[in-house]
């Protein structure tokens, strides 16, 4: 039993020094929370103006970029188009059939042709014409292509320029800062949540072990009350026999002295324990 005591009391008061060690961190994370709200109090009624602002520069920059992705898949697919037309007439460069119509049409001006060549030159030109003329699939096409990417290019620096914009608002306007701090306050409530929270289970856990503590000494004190109740009756007892003893042996005494018989040290002790 004692040995569960010692053990007991080891466990009540490390789970208090637990205890009061979390109690005075708790203390410290509410310290710091407090300084930092009283650090970003300022700051709010700017940045929520410049916030604002950021969210309105953001949606814009997010609009331009949705648009540059849409264009990007535009080209994609004039390309990929462009790209069948070519192979469908087996062509590698179209510029260079584009040079070739021009030295056709140079050589009806400039050459004196039979009617059947003239003829033979014009049809040529007409097939190529339908192929890679201004009003073809293809011309129309490459027409489109360079249209959406230079729409492409205007679009990315509207983006980049919203972004730019925005990125100097943040930084010239303490957003960041703002930002940081209010990450920070986050950080410490979650962890003063956490400590909070061990902090009752370990209270809870001490509370528990303080009452067994208790319990088991109040046990251990009734029964040393008991042994020495005990005791007591036993020494009583004891003494009550050696009462009962020392009579008899003083009437023995007397009984020798009266038939005068030898009396011996321990008959005279007797005798004398009795007076």
């Amino acid at each position: 039993m004692q040995n569960i005591i010692s053990e007991l009391k080891k466990k009540v008061n490390s789970l208090n020094e637990k205890k009061e060690d979390l109690f005075k961190k708790q203390d410290e994370i509410r310290k710091a929370i407090k300084e930092k709200i009283e650090k970003i109090k300022p700051m709010k009624g700017e940045n929520d103006k410049l916030g604002d602002e950021a969210r309105n520069l953001k949606k814009e920059r997010d609009k331009e970029n949705d648009l540059v992705k849409e264009l990007i898949t535009k080209i994609k697919l004039l390309r990929d188009k462009k790209s069948l037309i070519l192979k469908k007439y087996n062509i590698k460069d179209p510029e260079i059939e584009h040079k070739r119509i021009e030295a056709l049409e140079r050589k009806i001006e400039t050459e004196a042709l039979s009617p059947s060549q003239e003829k033979k030159v014009m049809k040529e030109i007409n097939d190529l014409k339908k192929i890679f003329g201004k009003n073809s699939d293809l011309e129309k096409i490459t027409k489109e292509i360079k249209e959406t990417s230079k729409n492409l290019r205007e679009t990315k620096k509207r983006a980049d320029e919203f972004h730019n914009k925005l990125q100097g608002l943040r930084k010239d306007g303490g957003y960041d800062e703002y930002k940081k701090l209010s990450k920070e306050i986050i950080i410490l409530r979650k962890k003063h949540k956490e400590m909070y929270k061990e902090f009752v289970e370990t209270k809870k856990e001490y509370i528990g072990a303080n009452e067994s503590f208790r319990d088991n000494l109040k046990k251990l004190n009734q029964g040393n009350k008991r042994d020495k109740v005990k005791k007591n009756k036993e020494k009583k007892r004891i003494d009550s026999l050696n009462v009962t003893k020392i009579n008899e042996m003083a009437k023995e005494v007397e009984d020798k002295l009266k038939k005068k018989e030898k009396i011996t040290t321990d008959d005279l002790l007797a005798f004398q324990a009795q007076k």
